[in-house]
């Protein structure tokens, strides 16, 4: 299915050029279709129908394939074909959210998101960060943790992003994450910093 038609009604140029800005890394053209309008439309598409010509397609089909009422098993293979078409933050941090954990899917999609964190490629280390962060509360947390802190090796701006965002997230939740601090780069640790002094969520922020 090429989605031209489909997006024709949603399409907003302003918010294009807004999402164009914030995502230089683009690899594909994008329509300018608002996050809310393509959770809508992935409920109302068949995921093994979609052709990929748009950063929206990427976005589309990784939704409806944690949307779909497939197992846990075949979400994870078809996650996996999706992949390499990973080329922005926003795409990561969008999809993940629609991989829940419950009690019967959660060893399979920790066993598959921790998998990627050993991956070569920006992107697909960062959904699986973003993932364990996301999921945390529904996960053994400290191992999340300590999971994130040591994927981050400085070499790349938005894996440092990344994982700072994920300190700040877990340290908000509970102050005794700083002890993983440590354990990422300088700048990383500089990152996840400002960002607790910017939340509002956290009282005491550690120190520079």
């Amino acid at each position: 299915m090429v989605t031209d038609s489909l997006f024709a009604p949603y399409i907003d140029e302003k918010y294009r050029k807004f999402a164009l800005s914030l995502s230089p890394s683009d690899k594909l053209p994008r329509m300018g279709i608002r996050i809310p309008i393509l959770r809508k439309l992935s409920k109302e598409v068949d995921w093994r129908e979609i052709e990929i010509n748009y950063m929206e397609d990427v976005i589309l089909k990784g939704l409806a394939i944690g949307f779909s009422k497939e197992s846990a098993e075949n979400k994870t293979e078809a996650l996996s074909s999706l992949l390499p078409y990973l080329s922005s933050w926003d795409q990561c941090d969008i999809i993940q959210s629609a991989f829940k954990v419950n009690e019967k899917n959660r060893e399979i999609y920790f066993s598959f998101f921790t998998s990627l964190l050993s991956s070569k490629e920006t992107f697909i280390r960062r959904i699986a960060i973003v993932w364990l962060m996301s999921q945390r509360k529904r996960l053994d947390w400290e191992k999340a943790l300590r999971l994130i802190a040591e994927s981050d090796n400085g070499d790349d701006y938005y894996i440092s992003m990344a994982v700072a965002w994920a300190l700040a997230t877990f340290y908000a939740d509970d102050t005794k994450a700083e002890e993983i601090f440590s354990l990422v780069s300088e700048d990383t640790r500089k990152r996840a910093i400002r960002k607790i002094r910017e939340s509002r969520r956290c009282a005491n922020p550690p120190q520079l």
